[in-house]
């Protein structure tokens, strides 16, 4: 497997966990898992949910995977990691663990960098098995916007749309688990507002990161990509402005029972 995203500056992926845990710990406090449960978070980066199931869970073993292994050197120098928090390098396409090895499986925008995202469904639930959790969190790209409207924000989706392996997976994600036989137990969306910096700084950091294969695939053109990030640094610096985070969908399953 492989990312779009070039994590090179690792505050991108410091700013995601500080938008994007607030919007995932409802959805993890959903799920009653029992005391001392053994937890897996797939394409985990910096550990920053990992982190994040071990404060909702505790006291909880969680285990982060992740396959940039500098990202895995990062997430284990965290200074913020709990006694129970390990992390390993490994491919979410091929994970090597027996049927039925953790109490919850989650992961949060790892199936949109995917080409086969149903494989690797089909595998978390193996792994869960029929009396464990899986739990996915993944976005709908094609909905970026601001108030005032910035038009650097329509053309994100356009560009996007082009770029990952399956950029509007969130409204197909109930879907996808049905084809891998889960049965599902519960699912929504999330939409995210911010009247600060932080959305937005997030959003011009991971137009920057995606830049180069932006370029690379005929996206853009390099003037074209520059005025694109001039604008997301405008719209940044603007405390006018409210950014609206493009939609996530999420889904709490379990393996089917024959």
């Amino acid at each position: 497997m492989s990312y779009t995203i070039d994590e090179a500056n690792l505050e991108r992926q410091v700013l995601l966990g500080k938008v994007m845990n607030p919007l995932t710990r409802p959805i993890l406090e959903r799920v009653p898992l029992r005391r001392g449960a053994r937890i897996l978070d797939l394409g985990c980066g910096q550990g920053n949910a990992t982190r994040l199931l071990a404060d909702v869970y505790s006291p909880a073993e969680c285990l982060g995977i992740e396959y940039d292994q500098k990202l895995v050197d990062f997430a284990r120098a965290h200074p913020d990691n709990p006694p129970c928090v390990r992390f390993e390098q490994g491919d979410a396409t091929k994970l090597p663990f027996a049927n039925g090895s953790f109490d919850l499986v989650f992961a949060r925008y790892l199936l949109v960098h995917l080409p086969d995202p149903i494989a690797v469904i089909r595998e978390m639930l193996r792994i869960a098995g029929p009396a464990g959790y899986v739990v996915s969190y993944e976005p709908d790209c094609a909905s970026n916007f601001t108030w005032p409207p910035s038009w650097a924000y329509d053309k994100i989706a356009t560009v996007w749309g082009g770029l990952f392996a399956d950029p509007t997976i969130g409204r197909k994600l109930v879907h996808y688990f049905r084809a891998a036989g889960a049965a599902l137990l519960d699912c929504g969306a999330v939409q995210g507002m911010d009247t600060g910096q932080d959305f937005k700084r997030t959003y011009r950091l991971s137009i920057e990161a995606t830049g180069p294969a932006m370029v690379a695939q005929g996206l853009l053109t390099p003037d074209e990509h520059g005025a694109l990030l001039a604008e997301m640094i405008r719209v940044e610096q603007d405390p006018e402005i409210v950014c609206f985070k493009m939609p996530d969908m999420w889904v709490i399953a379990r393996a089917a029972t024959p």
